[in-house]
C-alpha cells in the first residue's frame, strides 16, 4: 500500500479535509519541544486551522529523546491523520502544518539552528511537568536533579529542555537577534511561571560560566513566557487505529493520531515578538489564565474527582459507563453549578458553555476514560477541585452537600472494597497516613462518625481549621452514612430527590 506524502495527497478520498495551503518551503516559525500525540492532536491542529488562511506558521517539531515520531513523519513529509472520535462518528483529517520533525539525540545541529534561527518567534513545550525540573517547595530549579547538574557544567551541551533553551538565548543575544516567546503546554498550574522561574534560576547559575553577566537581565525583560491551559484527550494509538487509518485513507499512515471533539486552549496575551491568529481557531486570549483554571478545576476536576470517587465506590470500570446512570449524570451536572458559584468573575459568563461540553465529553463512548485511573493520586486533586469549592460555599452560607458525598465516597473507598465486595487499591502518594487513619477508626467495621473523624485529620488534603468546622464535619458524616446505608445510586437518588424539592 502507498504510504501518505505529499506525493500520494491527491488520492485522498475528497472528503477528507486535507491542507489547502502550499506546504512546499513552508516558513518555520514555531519550534515546538516534547513532540507527542498530544502536540499533534492540540497546538499543531489550532495551526494547522489558521495556516489555511495564512500558511506563515510552519512548525519545527522536537522530541528531545525518543526518535520514532520524526522517523514516522519523515518519509510522510510530516503528514499524518487526525481520527476524532465521537461515540459512533468518526471523522478523519489530514493535518500538514508540521514543516519538519527531528530528535535531538539524532539531529542537535538541525535543532539549534532552529531556535537562532531570525524567523523562529514561538517556542512551544510539551515536555511533561517532571522535564522542568522545578522544586515546587522552594519555587526553583531542582539543582539538584542529574540531568539538570549534567546541564549547569556543560551548558554548551545540553540535554534538558531548560539548557537548551536557555543556550539558545544565549545564542540569540550574541547574535543580536530579538527574542523569541516561551510558550509552556503542559497541563500544569501557572505553567508559564514555572517556566521562567526555572530558567531564571539556571541562566543565573550558568551565565558567567558563559562569559555574559548580563544574560539574567537581558531574559527578564525581553523574553515572555505566557502561562496557558490546554486540555483534549488523546488516548494511545493502537493497531486496529493504524488499520481504520490506512481504511480511510487507502494509504499507509505510521503516526496517525486518536482525539476526541472536545479541545481547549486559553493562553495568556503576552508575546515577545507576532504569533498566530490561534483564536480564529477557537483558542481564547486573556489577560489572566488563572480564572479558567480555577473553573477547569472546579468543573472539570471536581466532575472527574466526584466519578472517580463515587464509580469506584459503586463498581463502575469507565465514566460512560457512570453517566449512563441517570442518578450520576444529574449529579454530575448539579455538582458543577454548585462548583460555578465559586468561579471569579471573569469566567462566569463561559461556565454554562464549558459544562454542557464537559457533560457531552463524559457521555463520549469512543474516548474511554477508566476510573480506576481516574481515581489515582486523589490527593493530589481533591483540595483544589472539592475542599475548596465546600470551603468557598461555606463561606457564603450555601450549602456544601453535592461536594460533601464526594469526599464520602473517597473514604468509602479507603476501607478498600466497594459495594460490589471487589477489592479497592489504594494508589496515592498518602497511601501509608490514609490507611493509618482508616485502621484507627476501626476499618470497614468503623462507625460513619469515627471515620470521617480519624481521615479528617489528615492535615495535607483539610488542613487544620476545616475539621473544626460542625457543618464541614456533619455533611460528609450524613453523606457516608447514606452512602452505607443506601448504596451509591440510592444516595445519588436521595439527594437529586431533595434538590427537586426545594
Amino acid at each position: 500500500m502507498p504510504r501518505l506524502s505529499s506525493a500520494t495527497l491527491q488520492m485522498v478520498p475528497g472528503h477528507i479535509a486535507r491542507p489547502g495551503y502550499p506546504r512546499d518551503n513552508l516558513p518555520m516559525r514555531i519550534v515546538h519541544l516534547g513532540a507527542g500525540a498530544f502536540h499533534r492532536s492540540h497546538q499543531a491542529v489550532y495551526t494547522d486551522d489558521i495556516m489555511q488562511a495564512e500558511p506563515i506558521w510552519g512548525m519545527f517539531s522536537v522530541s528531545l529523546r525518543n526518535p520514532a515520531l520524526a522517523q514516522a513523519l519523515g518519509p510522510q513529509d510530516n503528514l499524518y491523520t487526525l481520527l476524532v472520535r465521537d461515540n459512533d462518528a468518526l471523522q478523519a483529517r489530514i493535518i500538514g502544518s508540521i514543516a519538519r520533525s527531528a530528535c535531538l539525540q539524532d539531529d542537535r545541529q538541525a535543532v539549534l539552528d532552529a531556535l537562532v534561527s531570525p524567523q523562529t518567534q514561538i517556542v512551544t513545550l510539551t515536555i511533561t511537568p517532571r522535564g522542568y525540573h522545578h522544586d515546587p517547595v522552594h519555587d526553583a530549579l531542582d539543582v539538584n536533579d542529574p540531568d539538570v547538574g549534567l546541564d549547569l557544567n556543560s551548558p554548551h551541551n545540553a540535554g534538558t529542555a531548560i539548557g537548551l533553551l536557555a543556550w539558545a538565548i544565549f545564542q540569540r543575544k550574541q547574535l543580536g537577534l530579538a527574542p523569541f516567546t516561551l510558550l509552556s503546554c503542559d497541563n500544569m498550574a501557572s505553567n508559564g511561571k514555572v517556566l521562567q522561574r526555572v530558567l531564571e534560576h539556571y541562566i543565573d547559575h550558568v551565565q558567567r560560566d558563559l562569559g555574559d553577566q548580563g544574560l539574567l537581565q537581558h531574559f527578564l525583560d525581553r523574553y515572555a513566557c505566557p502561562c496557558s491551559l490546554v486540555d483534549r484527550d488523546t488516548p494511545t494509538v493502537r493497531a486496529g487505529d493504524l488499520v481504520q487509518a490506512e481504511t480511510l485513507l487507502g494509504l499507509h499512515d505510521a503516526a496517525p493520531v486518536v482525539t476526541e471533539p472536545f479541545s481547549q486552549w486559553v493562553i495568556q496575551d503576552w508575546f515577545s515578538a507576532g504569533r498566530p491568529p490561534w483564536e480564529q481557531a477557537g483558542a481564547i486570549f486573556t489577560a489572566h489564565v488563572l480564572p479558567y483554571e480555577q473553573m477547569h478545576e472546579r468543573l472539570l476536576g471536581g466532575a472527574q474527582c466526584a466519578l472517580a470517587c463515587l464509580g469506584s465506590a459503586a463498581g463502575y470500570k469507565t465514566t460512560h459507563q457512570a453517566m449512563q446512570v441517570p442518578e450520576m449524570a444529574q449529579f454530575i451536572d448539579s455538582l458543577m453549578v454548585d462548583a460555578a458559584s465559586t468561579l471569579p468573575r471573569l469566567v462566569k459568563p463561559d461556565w454554562q458553555d464549558y459544562k454542557a461540553r464537559l457533560l457531552r465529553r463524559f457521555a463520549n463512548v469512543a474516548v474511554e476514560r477508566s476510573i480506576p485511573q481516574l481515581a489515582m493520586d486523589t490527593t493530589l486533586v481533591l483540595p483544589g477541585s472539592i475542599i475548596q469549592p465546600m470551603q468557598l460555599r461555606l463561606a457564603h452560607g450555601l450549602p456544601i452537600d453535592r461536594h460533601a458525598l464526594v469526599v464520602a465516597a473517597w473514604i468509602r473507598c479507603l476501607t478498600g472494597l466497594n459495594e460490589r465486595f471487589e477489592e479497592l487499591f489504594l494508589n496515592d502518594p498518602l497511601r501509608d497516613e490514609l490507611l493509618a487513619a482508616v485502621r484507627k477508626a476501626g476499618g470497614r467495621q468503623a462507625n460513619p462518625h469515627d471515620l470521617v473523624d480519624a481521615v479528617l485529620q489528615v492535615e495535607a488534603v483539610f488542613g487544620t481549621s476545616l475539621p473544626q468546622d460542625m457543618e464541614f464535619t456533619r455533611c460528609i458524616t450524613a453523606a457516608l452514612q447514606s452512602l452505607l446505608e443506601n448504596r451509591v445510586v440510592g444516595a445519588l437518588s436521595a439527594l437529586n430527590a431533595a434538590d427537586s424539592v426545594q
